[in-house]
């Protein structure tokens, strides 16, 4: 595969991307989304219980792209990373605020969706999130995967207050419970998170349906397994169905290279 070039980016990169059903769901409700062209990629999971989840992700993945492109024609050319993290970040809130406003009327929540996003600008890999789809980052001679994002859930509050571990939180019935996601009551509260990547440096964009299923010493030992990012994505998506495959299965890919 040939790697992909952006301006506003220093490395070069390839990416692929997959979304499967799994093995026990009647549909699939993820999207994902790749426009190498801008350094943009995102995993958006419908939220299952909703009459119209996987319209939420849809809209999700077809609006970002479009602001993200706003957003680096402002601020990707200048040396402006921090900025740039800060209006993608106001793009998420006034996305889910929009879809909130005109499909979520009278309190009732028909179109909910986790978003988890990628830019790649300057040396920067630039993360946003609503939900529990993650972003992971395995760094080049690192054997262990670093969870980028925090997941907005119950379980996730209760980590942070102390009153269950890690381990714990993997079973509790809280850790599907969203406090944060697309189509939320307006103000959405996204996240941004921002990391130095480097040649080498491999990025994970992925949906509930994979980390559920697999642990991540796991999950870095496929990354590390092929040079073909799409070759990559099938082992993650057929290593999650192998394990149960309770839920959609999607994943984004992208290894970073040399300038």
């Amino acid at each position: 595969m040939k790697p992909n070039r952006t301006a506003h980016f220093t490395f070069s990169f390839c990416a692929a991307g997959q979304s499967d059903i799994g093995c026990v769901r009647e549909q699939n409700q993820d999207v994902c989304a790749l426009h190498p062209e801008l350094g943009f990629f995102a995993v958006s999971d419908g939220m299952g219980a909703l009459t119209s989840g996987a319209v939420a992700a849809q809209y999700a993945c077809d609006s970002m792209p479009e602001m993200a492109r706003i957003c680096l024609t402002e601020y990707g050319q200048h040396k402006y990373a921090d900025l740039l993290a800060d209006a993608l970040r106001s793009s998420a809130q006034l996305m889910s605020d929009h879809l909130s406003s005109t499909g979520n009327r009278d309190k009732r929540v028909s179109y909910g969706a986790t978003l988890v996003c990628l830019t790649l600008v300057e040396d920067k890999a630039v993360f946003v999130n609503l939900g529990d789809s993650r972003a992971y980052l395995l760094p080049r001679y690192h054997k262990n995967l670093q969870q980028i994002t925090k997941d907005h859930t119950i379980a996730e509050l209760l980590i942070q207050n102390g009153d269950l571990t890690r381990e714990e939180a993997t079973h509790h019935p809280s850790r599907a419970q969203l406090t944060a996601f697309v189509g939320m009551d307006p103000p959405a509260t996204p996240d941004v998170f921002s990391a130095e990547v480097h040649p080498g440096d491999r990025i994970l964009l992925c949906s509930d349906g994979l980390y559920g299923q697999l642990s991540e010493r796991d999950i870095a030992r496929i990354l590390r397994s092929s040079r073909i990012p799409l070759r990559v994505c099938q082992r993650l998506i057929d290593s999650a169905k192998a394990s149960g495959g309770n839920d959609n299965i999607s994943v984004v890919y992208v290894k970073i290279t040399a300038s």
